[in-house]
């Protein structure tokens, strides 16, 4: 019997030795380095939609500003998915200005679905950095920078009910934020050329459920209405496994992960990193199309509800690797956007979304005070080192 269970354990070894050999052999064969695969993408497509991974990734942004460095010329639209379509006066003043004023973004910043602000110090940085390119282009070929997200007017909440009515309207943003790219590039029939910076949920393109229906997203909306025009990028970084049903939780957020189990996990237990490595974790681009990493099996937020054989390559046309998982960040958070205004209206907004477990919520905050929590929470916080993947 010992001798049994040596051999099947030297079996599998060898198994997985051997699968991460083909990992490696399409990173060798197959792969090309990011932004010139990319900018050959924008030749072939008209829209990219880019997968972040996670909102506050710093990489993605590092990457999206070498690609604008590279390409500036042509790219007509970036759409961002997470700035309502309402707080397009702010952006277009701010690109207007002869002079960069940070402070003409404060009320892009601080509407956002949470409520807290949109922190993360990355999208100031890139909207800085497309700011200055356009300095140097002429008025006909400056970069146009879209807010495409469903508006959220905080004004107009003043009760719980209202908010859960606002995350009530989200049941349809996917084809809204479709709707809005789609009217801005003129319906892909006039050879402009935009990058959507989005996140998981919004950029699949093909998964289906147990019913073997699609789940319709923004990114199926182009993949199924306009294959040739549009392709789905995945840059890589843990990922999301959901692996059951929990108990209905109190708290309430747009991304509605609060209904699950919620894990972070590496590709193929590890096998895609371990090919990444022995490729000496060089930054690489391949299409997900006829491969074994196109052909691992989906996870994702969806996997709770997806047909048994649905593939990475069901999800996205390509993954791009930047660095190891263990040498990610999470960005630094901003506090220029906590005004003495902003900071009375935040107490508001919780006031408002804690209203029944007000006591709770400072708890876990560790404040005594509603006052010593905005405080605490509006300073300046530096990037930290991405610790979803604990080995």
């Amino acid at each position: 019997m010992k001798s049994i269970l040596i051999f099947l354990i030297l079996f599998s070894q060898l198994c997985l030795s051997q699968k991460v050999d083909d990992y490696f052999k399409i990173l060798e064969q197959n792969g090309e380095e990011p932004i010139g695969f990319v900018n050959k993408k924008l030749n072939q497509f008209d829209l990219i939609l880019f997968d972040d991974a996670i909102h506050s990734a710093v990489e993605p942004f590092d990457f999206y500003a070498e690609l604008l460095e590279s390409n500036k010329n042509n790219i007509d639209f970036i759409f961002f998915e997470i700035i309502g379509i309402n707080l397009q006066p702010y952006l277009d003043t701010f690109f207007e200005s002869p002079i960069k004023d940070k402070n003409l973004l404060l009320k892009v910043f601080q509407n956002d679905f949470t409520g807290f602000g949109l922190r993360y110090e990355t999208y100031y940085e890139l909207l800085s950095i497309i700011w200055d390119i356009n300095q140097t282009l002429p008025d006909k070929d400056k970069i146009k920078v879209v807010g495409v997200d469903q508006p959220i007017y905080w004004e107009s909440i003043h009760t719980r009910e209202g908010y859960d009515i606002f995350q009530k309207s989200l049941v349809a943003r996917d084809y809204f934020m479709y709707k809005m790219i789609l009217g801005y590039m003129s319906k892909l029939k006039k050879d402009k050329k935009g990058i959507f910076l989005t996140n998981t949920r919004h950029a699949y393109k093909h998964i289906k459920d147990l019913e073997g229906n699609l789940h319709w997203n923004c990114g199926t909306f182009f993949n199924q209405w306009h294959p040739t025009k549009t392709y789905s990028i995945r840059i890589h970084n843990a990922m999301l496994s959901i692996e059951a049903n929990i108990t209905k939780q109190e708290k309430v957020s747009t991304e509605g992960l609060e209904k699950y189990n919620v894990n972070w996990v590496k590709m193929d237990n590890g096998l895609w990193d371990e090919a990444f490595e022995i490729n000496d974790n060089k930054p690489v681009a391949i299409s997900l199309a006829d491969n074994i990493f196109g052909n691992t099996q989906y996870i994702g937020n969806l996997m709770l509800n997806v047909e048994e054989n649905q593939r990475m390559y069901d999800a996205y046309d390509a993954l791009i690797f930047l660095k190891p998982l263990d040498n990610l960040y999470f960005s630094s958070k901003m506090d220029f956007i906590y005004t003495r205004t902003f900071k009375k209206e935040l107490k508001r907004r919780i006031r408002i979304l804690y209203r029944d477990n007000m006591e709770a919520f400072l708890s876990e905050n560790k404040a005594m005070t509603l006052e010593e929590f905005v405080e605490n929470f509006s300073r300046f916080q530096p990037k930290t080192k991405n610790n979803l993947i604990i080995d």
